[in-house]
């Protein structure tokens, strides 16, 4: 196509500016795509990222440690509780052992209550012996003084006298009604033998005489004989009993003797209740006194058994206390345990949010940086491509003048958001330290 003559100049001079400009070469190096250097809130983050990697460790052993040793205590406690077992079984058959002592011991009082029978008050005062020796000796002390007295009273016992006071008061009546009533005999004989002289016809003869005479004579020696064995029956009972009150009375003064030598026994041997009882049971005494002191030795083996079995008991008790202590320390180490996996986890949870927070910061510094580089160089590029767009228009305008057909508008490359780009790419990496620490362990 011909160019009119109008343009001919123009369409020159917009060829020697094509020339010109078209054949200097661009300096792509001033609108290079350049990359924002990491922020110091992003190197820090990096640097505590690096630095937290492995930072649960110490917690880990501390509470493998804090487990060890929990394990080892409730094994000691298992241990413990075993010798607990152990005592209190021992005290249980301590125990059963100071049962059957106890049940030998009733059997052994029984055998000595039989024994001494009506003893059984002595073994009462012996019994009483423990209480307090002062009480033996006043006792031994006043059974003198009664033995005393017994013996002063019997002295006033012997001699021919001492039959009077055991005399019957009513002697004399039963005496005198006993002589009436043979008076009263007397004469019903008497009339016997009038009756009998009458009847054969005697009556105041000499025979009747001689047969009266005799009557009465007979019935005087039969009425003294009467008198004299009462008199002699009386004086032999009188007798007999002042005899006999004679004999008690020496018994009793020789059991006050006796009682006083057991209670001086008592106070002087200091419980030998077999010597204190001779003087009243004699060798069933000494069988009880035997048979108490085994009884005696069987309480002392009770009671030995008792107090084992009570310190076996407090054994067990302590060992269970102990055994609760080392539970309780195993408990602690458990808590401890948990506590230091607790401080793990919060050393994890403050760090990533520490690298969250400076990732963040940094992330979004860089952005602006980069930000600002792309935005620098999307101007450089434009100005470098300025000239080009002037020349397409400027020739567009020339062709549209001429009548032909204008080519296309010259249109930069246009850029994405410099600003967008950099923050979505700093934004990623900042959530991606907040991944690595701000979770949870599980």
């Amino acid at each position: 196509m011909a160019i009119p003559d109008y343009l001919e100049d123009t369409t020159k001079d917009l060829a020697k500016q094509a020339t010109a400009a078209y054949s200097a070469p661009i300096n792509t190096a001033t609108f290079a795509q350049q990359i924002a250097g990491q922020d110091p809130a992003q190197q820090q983050a990096y640097n505590l990222a690096t630095q937290g990697v492995g930072s649960y460790q110490p917690y880990l052993q501390a509470a493998q440690r804090a487990q060890t040793q929990g394990a080892g205590q409730l094994g000691l406690a298992g241990q413990t509780l075993g010798g607990s077992y152990g005592a209190l079984n021992q005290a249980g058959t301590a125990l059963g052992q100071a049962g059957s002592s106890l049940g030998g011991i009733g059997g052994t009082i029984n055998q000595a209550g039989n024994t001494l029978g009506q003893a059984g008050s002595a073994l009462g005062q012996a019994g009483a012996a423990y209480g307090g020796m002062g009480g033996y000796q006043a006792a031994g002390s006043a059974a003198a003084q009664r033995a005393g007295n017994i013996a002063q009273g019997a002295a006033g016992m012997t001699g021919p006298n001492a039959y009077q006071q055991f005399m019957s008061p009513y002697q004399q009546q039963v005496i005198d009604a006993t002589l009436s009533e043979f008076d009263k005999q007397k004469l019903g004989g008497q009339q016997q033998i009038r009756d009998a002289a009458v009847s054969s016809g005697n009556f105041g003869g000499g025979r009747e005489g001689a047969m009266m005479g005799q009557y009465n004579a007979d019935s005087l020696a039969d009425r003294a004989a009467l008198q004299g064995s009462m008199l002699e029956r009386g004086f032999g009972q009188a007798n007999q009993m002042a005899q006999q009150n004679f004999a008690n009375q020496g018994d009793l003064y020789g059991m006050q003797q006796g009682l006083g030598g057991m209670q001086s026994n008592l106070f002087g041997q200091q419980g030998q209740m077999g010597q204190a009882q001779q003087g009243l049971a004699g060798a069933q005494q000494s069988l009880a006194q035997s048979q108490l002191g085994r009884g005696s030795a069987m309480a002392n083996l009770s009671g030995a058994q008792q107090g084992l079995a009570q310190s076996q008991l407090g054994r067990g008790q302590a060992i269970q206390g102990l055994s609760a202590a080392q539970q309780g320390l195993a408990g602690a180490y458990g808590n401890q345990m948990n506590q230091q996996f607790g401080l793990s986890d919060f050393n994890r949870q403050s760090m990533g949010q520490d690298i969250n927070a400076l990732g963040s910061v940094g992330s979004a510094n860089q952005a602006q940086q980069q930000a600002i580089l792309n935005a620098n160089s999307q101007n450089a590029q434009t100005a470098a491509y300025e000239p080009y767009g002037r020349l397409s228009q400027y020739g567009n305008m020339i062709t549209g003048l001429g009548g032909g057909v204008a080519g296309g508008q010259y249109q930069q490359q246009g850029a994405a958001d410099p600003y967008a780009s950099a923050l979505a790419g700093a934004t990623g990496v900042a959530g991606l330290f907040g991944q690595i620490y701000g979770g949870r362990r599980n």
